[in-house]
């Protein structure tokens, strides 16, 4: 894995649905893709920046990456944005991110990117970390760091 580009992002908000996961209980993860796949409310969603690219947003962390945090699977939207009722809303606030670009297949390529986060030395601040889906194989992961 290639050394991460760091950028400064301005404030960003999120809308999908979300789940709570456990360290315990990862399967948790799938089912959530499972749910915005099926749902009939997140097509719904107005306001979609980046084309519509779906994200999967990382906050709400009760300590570190080994303990429970809020996962929220939709897409970035603009502060006009029409977000039907069930969907939930998060706003990011400014935010210094090491970027990390996960291609080929998926979701192998960001298991990998992750996982090479978690065993690397980046100053992670648990803020907020988004991932940004560009395409099948093409996924930049995003994680706030001081």
């Amino acid at each position: 894995m290639q050394q991460p580009e760091e950028i400064e992002l301005p404030a960003r908000r999120f809308a999908g649905l979300t789940t709570r996961v456990e360290p315990n209980n990862p399967y948790v993860i799938s089912a959530l893709w499972d749910r915005v796949r099926t749902d009939t409310t997140v097509p719904r969603i107005t306001g979609c920046v980046n084309n519509g690219a779906m994200v999967a947003v990382y906050t709400e962390y009760e300590s570190d990456y080994t303990g429970a945090y809020t996962m929220l699977v939709g897409y970035e939207v603009t502060a006009e944005a029409e977000v039907p009722a069930g969907v939930r809303v998060i706003e990011v606030p400014p935010q210094k991110y090491a970027v990390i670009l996960a291609q080929g297949k998926q979701p192998q390529a960001v298991i990998e990117a992750w996982q090479w986060v978690w065993a690397s030395s980046l100053d992670r601040v648990y803020t907020a970390d988004f991932d940004e889906y560009l395409g099948q194989e093409d996924v930049r992961l995003h994680v706030a760091i001081r």
